[in-house]
């Protein structure tokens, strides 16, 4: 008899790289059901979901929810206790945030591929507090950290539900064991090696690429090229700092705003590096990079740890910055500077293929495999 599996997602809105292992996941188990917390996703995106049976939390009901879902985060955890899961022997969750928290009964198996414990409760918190909701009221800033240490404690109870953890990157695999004291098995995240081509012969120029928030330490990168008249940084990338970030920059650097998919593949392929500075779980982005051929400068802990090739290796791919500074990033450029003619576009294309989509889905359906005979 066939197991029945369902598919939990936190929600969709923007196709990052939670939403592309969800695409993945649905091509692994095409009849599976799949639960959304809320769905407003727009319809040029959700073409992977071709016509997925999907079903709702009430979140997706709540007045005002497109807008602002999230602020309704207060009331997931009885979302996802009121979701029905009784029918399915199989549960996978694709979580960043709630999605893993669901309710099921010791007949059942909860594999959960966890993208973060989530960030605003464990690691983020006053990050989200400030720059992300914006709150300064002092009244509202404390009632709100004290709702979050309550979603933080109820985070790491809920757990428990898990029977087994899958962490997208070694580093995420150490805060699993930290935060929540669980062992997981590490299959990094797939990237579309297939549509990010190698292009051997570059330009004279730098990339980055980002959402334009606080976290993603675009700043950090401006500042530095702020200090390098001689060289051309490219900003690709929209959010609340546009604004500001145009403004710091000098006349060097480039910040053209939102891109689609193909100026931003053209611009891969054809920038000599990509400069990577946030601390990411794991960071598609720097492997995107590399499937165009182009080496990265990343910052050196978290995810790129996993997808970087560290100079001087051999075949390396890369150079990690120690610290998020200019300063730490200027001294890295001109130490790629000086050894241009050791990245061979070839070997950033080989190791990125590593994290294929065939290669996501060959392991992933292995494990779900193994624990389930």
């Amino acid at each position: 008899m066939s197991k029945k599996i369902a598919i939990i997602h936190d929600w969709l809105e923007k196709k990052g790289g939670a939403e592309k292992v969800l695409e993945d996941l649905l091509l692994i188990y095409p009849n599976c059901d799949l639960f959304l917390l809320a769905d407003f996703m727009k319809k040029k995106d959700r073409k992977f979901l071709k016509n997925h049976k999907i079903k709702y939390s009430f979140i997706q009901y709540l007045p005002f929810a497109k807008k602002i879902f999230r602020f309704y985060f207060v009331l997931m955890p009885l979302a996802l206790k009121l979701l029905d899961f009784n029918k399915y022997d199989i549960i996978i969750s694709n979580s960043h945030s709630f999605a893993k928290n669901i309710i099921k009964n010791k007949k059942q198996i909860h594999i959960s591929y966890c993208h973060t414990p989530v960030r605003y409760a464990h690691v983020m918190m006053d990050e989200y507090i400030k720059d992300y909701y914006g709150i300064k009221n002092f009244f509202l800033k404390n009632l709100l950290k004290v709702i979050l240490n309550m979603i933080k404690t109820w985070d790491i109870n809920s757990n428990k539900n898990v029977d087994h953890f899958i962490a997208n990157s070694e580093y995420l695999k150490k805060r699993i064991k930290k935060i929540y004291n669980r062992t997981s098995t590490v299959i990094h995240p797939p990237v579309d090696t297939d549509k990010f081509i190698l292009k051997k012969y570059k330009k004279n120029f730098y990339l980055t690429a980002s959402r334009l928030v606080p976290y993603k330490k675009i700043d950090i990168i401006i500042k530095a090229f702020n200090k390098l008249p001689q060289q051309t940084l490219h900003v690709i990338g929209d959010g609340p700092k546009l604004k500001e970030y145009k403004n710091l920059a000098n006349s060097n650097i480039k910040v053209t705003g939102w891109a689609d998919q193909k100026e931003l593949i053209k611009n891969m392929q054809e920038s000599k590096c990509f400069i990577f500075a946030p601390l990411e779980d794991f960071g598609i982005v720097p492997v995107e990079a590399q499937s165009c051929g182009t080496p990265v400068i990343a910052y050196g802990k978290g995810g790129a740890l996993d997808t970087v090739v560290n100079y001087p290796k051999k075949n390396a791919t890369g150079i990690f910055f120690k610290k998020q500074t200019p300063n730490s990033i200027i001294k890295s450029i001109r130490l790629f500077e000086k050894n241009l003619h050791y990245f061979k576009p070839i070997n950033s294309k080989n190791n990125s293929l590593k994290f294929s989509r065939k290669n996501f889905r060959i392991k992933f359906k292995k494990f779900i495999d193994s624990k389930i005979m």
